[in-house]
Formats: C-alpha cells, sequence, structure tokens
C-alpha cells in the first residue's frame, strides 16, 4: 500500500502514526508486523530514530541480530537519544554474543543519559537475558528509583522480564512501584 502525501508535516505525522504502531506490536511480541511497520515509517521519515531503534529490536527478537546492527548503529550514529540508542546497541550486541561490547554500548547509554529509568530497565532486560538476576534485580530497582511513575515492567510483553515474573523480588518490585507511583509528585517549582 502506497500513500500519497501532500505535506512535510503530513508525512512527518503518519511516519509518527506508524512509529507508534510499530511500537505496540513490538510490546505485543508481534515483532515481524512490528518490524513491518517500522520500515513503512523509515520509508516516510528515513532518520526517525525511534523507528530505527524499533527496527533493531524487532529484528534482533526474529533471530536477525546482525541484521539488526546496522540499525542499532545507525541510531547510535544520529545521537538524538543516546542513551536509549546505545541501550538498543547493547541488546543487539548480546544476541551476537558480543557480550564485552555489549556492556560497554549499555554503559555508554548510562554516561550519556544517567537519568533516563528507561536505560537502566534495558540494561536490566539485558542481564535477565544474560542469565544474571542479580544484576537484573539491581537495575531495575534503580530504574524504579529513577521514574517511579513510569517504570512499569511488562512481563507479558516483554520475553527478558517474563522469565522472573513468578519471582518474588519481581512482586515485590512492582509492589514498591505501585507505592512510589501513588505517592509521586512533581517537584514543586518556586514563584518568585
Amino acid at each position: 500500500m502506497e500513500f500519497k502525501l501532500s505535506s512535510e508535516g503530513e508525512r512527518k505525522r503518519r511516519a509518527a502514526a506508524l512509529t507508534q504502531i510499530g511500537i505496540d506490536l513490538h510490546d505485543r511480541g508481534r515483532f515481524d508486523a512490528g518490524a513491518a511497520a517500522f520500515e513503512q515509517a523509515l520509508a516516510l521519515e528515513p532518520h526517525r530514530v525511534r523507528a530505527i531503534r524499533g527496527k533493531a529490536l524487532c529484528l534482533s527478537q526474529l533471530g536477525k541480530a546482525q541484521e539488526a546492527l546496522a540499525y542499532a548503529e545507525k541510531a547510535v550514529e544520529l545521537a538524538q537519544y543516546p542513551g536509549l540508542s546505545y541501550a538498543t546497541l547493547g541488546l543487539v550486541l548480546h544476541r551476537l554474543g558480543r557480550r564485552e561490547e555489549a556492556e560497554k554500548a549499555f554503559q555508554l547509554g548510562l554516561e550519556n543519559t544517567p537519568d533516563d529509568f528507561r536505560v537502566y530497565y534495558n540494561f536490566g532486560c539485558y542481564w535477565a537475558e544474560a542469565g544474571d538476576e542479580e544484576e537484573c534485580r539491581r537495575y531495575l530497582a534503580l530504574a524504579l528509583e529513577l521514574a517511579p511513575e513510569s517504570f512499569v515492567p511488562q512481563p507479558p510483553n516483554d520475553p527478558d522480564m517474563a522469565r522472573y515474573s513468578h519471582k518474588k523480588w519481581f512482586a515485590d518490585l512492582l509492589a514498591v512501584r505501585k507505592r512510589r507511583a501513588a505517592s509521586w509528585r512533581p517537584a514543586e517549582v518556586g514563584v518568585t
């Protein structure tokens, strides 16, 4: 299906919508369909970093990590969201069996965006996939500390987190998240 878009703004809106569709499909484990949605978004807007990262993650989940690597590296090159781009690169490198490089990519992600809980969450996913429950737990707890209102591990949708969803520590972490999110309030800004 081909769309003729009349304006730059319309093309960007369509690319953004397709990117969101790709994210939703990825989160439901429909990696083939997600990759296709991201590809359509990239046809409209080739430098849309969220679509590039999403395509890399979908391909990686489909066992196409070598193909995913080019997308992950491109996301890092574009440097719009360096923390998440390095996290994506780290996950892809791990799936290629390049553990040392993967951990270095995650460290660069944390250095570039030390206040983004999603980088810590993804590093937790890396450790989950690597089978290191202690490190997984540690990085998930750090993600929770940074953003209790946003931190929502999704075991049904996240294959890395699914392996821990039955553990007591995971249930405890979610309970802490729920309590903190309920009491979280944005910082008060003083008026002078």
